[in-house]
């Protein structure tokens, strides 16, 4: 037992010998690693010392291309503000210019379908040889205002020249036919068929001329040319335009009661127009003369005085002056009264009209213009002829009157002076 334990502390002061030595190397090896890492250390910081002299030096020199960029950021700056400012402006002047394009070419599509709606109904755009089409304003472009411009020139050009050429012309039958058709520009034009000039118009929807119908009046001569600046409505409204009589028909019997009343007055006025221009002038010799005669009234005054006594002079001369003042006075009342009787037939017909207007219209209505135009056309043509009649009227039976009445004052001025005629010779006498 004793040996046992010996043994046990034999082991154990081997193991703790063993354990020192241990330690020691241990810390041998801690003091060796210190001073490496301590070595190490040194290094890294040696290292990290160089390294931050070097981050320090970049920074300065990023420090120092900073302050460039920054500089050369603010002159970009100003350029970018000057660019944007150049850009606005060139914006507005685009702007501007596209404004003003899309005026030229609205101007351009409006002039194209003005152009258009003036010449495809006159028959002159068939000879245009430029090939102008209907624009839009989005696909205007400088071959189509060439194209317009080309239209223009060769209308401006057709205008001006007389053309002939084979064309369709339909007949009042409604038959189409080849003729010779000479067109005068855009005005007028005329084909001849079987050999005899006729007036045509044109139809756009068929593009076919036709005859008018009915003919204008007027003839047509190869040796004048007949322009109608209305390109043909003149000679249309010439070829349906009304005689005087067919004027006149919707006045009626109420409208012959007027001229034959304006026709009794005219006759009037001029017969006793006629009668008293030949009585001022017969006047008028007797006043040169001595002696006197009886083929005017101051003669026949003055041969009913010769046989009175200077008492009854004054009468006799009264006498024979008021048997010559009707002869004088004859037809100016009847005149007169010729004067206020077409107003009144004009009144008459005008109400004739109006009940002709408001029966129409009972029996079929206002709808149809034509129904009550015959009534109307009564109304207002009988007062129209009525006025028409009534005024020359009442001027002649004024200038009848003023005539008549100046020979009557020749009268009675001559008339006292053959008084005072005889009362100078009585006395001479006495």
């Amino acid at each position: 037992m004793k040996r046992i334990t010996v043994l046990a502390l034999t082991l154990l002061s081997s193991q703790f010998a063993i354990a020192n030595s241990s330690m020691d190397q241990v810390l041998q090896q801690v003091r060796q690693g210190s001073v490496i890492e301590k070595q190490q250390a040194q290094q890294s910081v040696n290292h990290a010392r160089i390294e931050l002299k070097q981050v320090e030096k970049d920074l300065n020199q990023a420090t120092q291309k900073l302050a460039v960029t920054n500089q050369a950021n603010i002159a970009l700056e100003d350029q970018i503000l000057a660019l944007q400012e150049k850009l606005k402006q060139r914006r507005s002047q685009y702007q501007t210019q596209r404004d003003a394009m899309a005026s030229v070419f609205k101007h351009v599509v409006e002039h194209g379908d003005l152009m258009l709606q003036r010449t495809m109904p006159h028959g002159l755009w068939q000879h245009d040889q430029s090939g102008f089409k209907t624009l839009d304003e989005q696909s205007v472009d400088i071959a189509q205002i060439k194209s317009l411009w080309l239209a223009l020139t060769e209308q401006i050009v057709l205008s001006g020249k007389v053309l002939q050429s084979e064309q369709t012309v339909v007949l009042p039958d409604g038959l189409p036919q080849q003729s010779n058709v000479t067109q005068f520009g855009p005005f007028t034009a005329y084909s001849s068929i079987a050999d005899q000039h006729q007036w045509l118009t044109y139809l756009p929807g068929e593009q076919m001329w036709a005859q008018m119908t009915p003919q204008p009046s007027r003839e047509i001569s190869s040796q004048q040319s007949v322009i109608d600046p209305s390109f043909g409505a003149l000679l249309a409204q010439e070829a349906i335009a009304p005689t005087w009589f067919e004027r006149l028909a919707p006045a009626g019997v109420v409208g012959i009661l007027i001229g034959l009343v304006g026709l009794t007055g005219v006759v009037i006025a001029l017969g006793r127009g006629l009668v008293l221009r030949k009585e001022k002038q017969a006047i008028k010799q007797q006043m040169n003369q001595s002696e006197a005669s009886d083929d005017n009234a101051l003669g026949r005054v003055i041969l009913a005085t010769e046989k009175s006594s200077l008492e009854q002079l004054d009468a006799v001369i009264d006498e024979a002056v008021l048997k010559e003042v009707p002869k004088l006075k004859f037809g100016v009342g009847s005149l007169a009264v010729f004067a206020s009787i077409p107003p009144l037939l004009g009144l008459l017909g005008t109400v004739g009209g109006m009940i002709e207007t408001f029966r129409v219209i009972t029996e079929h209505g206002s709808a149809d213009s034509q129904l009550l135009s015959g009534g109307i056309s009564q109304a207002l043509l009988t007062t129209e002829l009525g006025l028409m009649v009534a005024v020359p009227l009442l001027l002649l039976h004024c200038g009848l009157k003023a005539q008549s009445n100046q020979l009557i004052e020749v009268l009675e001025q001559q008339s006292a002076g053959l008084i005072v005629l005889r009362q100078q010779q009585a006395q001479k006498d006495s």
